[in-house]
């Protein structure tokens, strides 16, 4: 498995949208993910969650470089964690979303703030990129 040495990291501004705590990790929100009532955003608008028991939402995020190094498994358990789901339903599938998600962080330079985005295709199948 690839190690990655970037990882999204939160800030925290409130005024920018962001309550996760500084220092954080962020990984995209899922659908059962809620914005805990802290601030609005338009449905086509998405955004990031602390990979903590609390998943705190924040809008924006940014790329730093970490200590020693990440990989797709270690964020993908990270995520289930906190989403307190079994670690054994992680699939060699469910790792590519995760192994996309770090490829596009480490593809920045440090510093880069980012925000999510969903790039989706209807043809010739339904994805979200």
């Amino acid at each position: 498995m690839k190690k990655y040495e970037k990882m999204l990291i939160a800030f925290n501004d409130k005024e920018l949208n962001c309550y996760a705590n500084q220092g954080e990790r962020l990984y995209i929100a899922t659908k059962k993910d809620t914005k805990k009532g802290l601030f609005r955003l338009a449905n086509y608008l998405h955004y990031f969650v602390s990979l903590n028991s609390e998943r705190i939402p924040s809008e924006f995020g940014v790329v730093k470089k970490i200590e020693g190094y990440v990989t797709a498994e270690d964020l993908a358990k990270l995520d289930y964690e906190s989403r307190k789901q079994d670690v054994s339903l992680i699939t060699d599938q469910v790792l590519i979303d995760y192994e996309k998600f770090l490829q596009k962080i480490n593809a920045q330079p440090e510093h880069t703030p980012m925000a999510v985005t969903w790039l989706e295709k209807r043809f010739p199948s339904n994805t979200k990129e």
